[in-house]
């Protein structure tokens, strides 16, 4: 006959068998949450037309909401700080698009103007591949093949890009009409969800005091880094310098690569509009651009704001390509934020996955700052019982 300490194991067994617990083992979970970003992902993928525009309206909702908080408190009515906050909006959305417009425009237009710089240029390379004993057949036949107005056609190519960025626009300006006025109710609705859940509010909330961070200091010292490289391409002569400032202001957007993409349309024209001096051109550009980005970016801003991105540069990048490739072009300009997004609410607010966050954050022994004013809306504190 068993003894006690036998049946007592027995029924733990039982127990045990009975209760799975409060989850599955940490394989099978690996493997239902990674399911799971799978089928988001795709979902994601399949209305990013609609989720990329509605997602950066949101972001620029949040980030101007300060202001007409602070509209209200020195006397604008309702109605009027609304108005001025969504102007201030679509503001910023004419810079962002526009720039991007701009820029593509002025590249189509003025690069087919350089198709005989591109032939000669083409020419110094096979007598220098020659000069080397490099055998140069392929290059030939790709020269007698070459057609000075395919130049064009990459122009046209790079114009009917435009009607989707305008496309783009049409979407968000009827977007932020609807998010700019019900953000004047945004103050009561936290309320509500902080009493009934007080991790989602507070997911929230480090969501839009992080987004609101990086537009911000982004955008200054992107504005600072435009303002140095106008100066930079007009002392080495790049036509159209003003414009490439203002494009390299909206690639500053882009984690890591952003002042690459930024520096590729003007050494591009300094090398086909250099002449003799193309190759000296083109190399004082990408210089300049290098000294200046890793001067301010990686000298001067993190002395004066921290760490404005919250995740590491290896997360950046990885968003970058992730984020690419579900909301498109769009995605480029959205991957910090929509990693930031995701990391508030999957990862940061939810004991089991907090581990992760330490991971991929910037600075994870740093505790989250939640006595901030938040969407106007000021935490209430309990006092102590008595």
């Amino acid at each position: 006959m068993p003894g006690p300490r036998t049946r007592r194991s027995g029924l733990e067994r039982t127990s045990r068998r009975a209760d799975p617990g409060p989850g599955w083992s940490p394989p099978l979970w690996g493997v239902l949450v990674a399911a799971g970003i799978v089928v988001a992902a795709m979902g994601v993928k399949a209305i990013s037309d609609i989720a990329g525009p509605v997602f950066l309206v949101l972001t620029l909702v949040i980030t101007v909401h300060p202001f007409r908080v602070w509209l209200r408190k020195v006397g604008v009515p309702a109605w009027l700080a609304s108005t001025i906050a969504l102007f201030t909006i679509y503001g910023i959305l004419i810079v962002i698009l526009g720039s991007i417009a701009l820029s593509i425009t002025q590249l189509a237009t003025t690069l087919p103007k350089y198709g005989e710089a591109f032939i000669r240029l083409y020419n110094i390379v096979l007598d220098t591949l020659a000069g080397f004993g490099v055998g140069t057949e392929q290059f030939q036949s790709f020269f007698d093949n070459f057609d000075p107005s395919s130049l064009t056609g990459i122009a046209q190519t790079l114009l009917s890009g435009i009607t989707n960025w305008l496309s783009l626009g049409a979407l968000m300006v009827t977007v932020v009409v609807f998010l700019a006025f019900d953000a004047s109710g945004i103050a009561p609705r936290m309320a509500i969800i902080r009493e009934a859940r007080p991790r989602v509010a507070e997911a929230l909330e480090t969501f839009a005091r992080n987004v609101r961070k990086y537009w911000i200091v982004t955008s200054l010292f992107g504005f600072i880094v435009s303002i140095f490289d106008v100066i930079a391409l007009s002392i080495i002569g790049v036509p159209l310098a003003v414009t490439w400032g203002v494009f390299a202001f909206v690639t500053n957007y882009i984690p890591n690569v952003g002042f690459v993409v930024g520096m590729i349309p003007p050494a591009l024209l300094a090398l086909l509009s250099g002449g003799d001096n193309g190759l000296r051109d083109m190399l004082a550009v990408i210089i300049s651009f290098c000294v200046i980005n890793f001067l301010i970016q990686t000298l001067i801003q993190p002395k004066f704001t921290g760490d404005a991105v919250g995740i590491t540069p290896t997360v950046a990048f990885i968003s970058l390509i992730f984020w690419s490739f579900i909301l498109g072009g769009l995605g480029a300009l959205l991957a910090v934020p929509a990693t930031l997004f995701v990391k508030a609410i999957l990862i940061d607010q939810s004991d089991r996955t907090r581990w992760f966050g330490a991971l991929i954050s910037a600075t994870p022994g740093e505790a989250p700052d939640v006595d901030r004013p938040m969407f106007g809306l000021r935490r209430k504190t309990k006092s102590p019982a008595r």
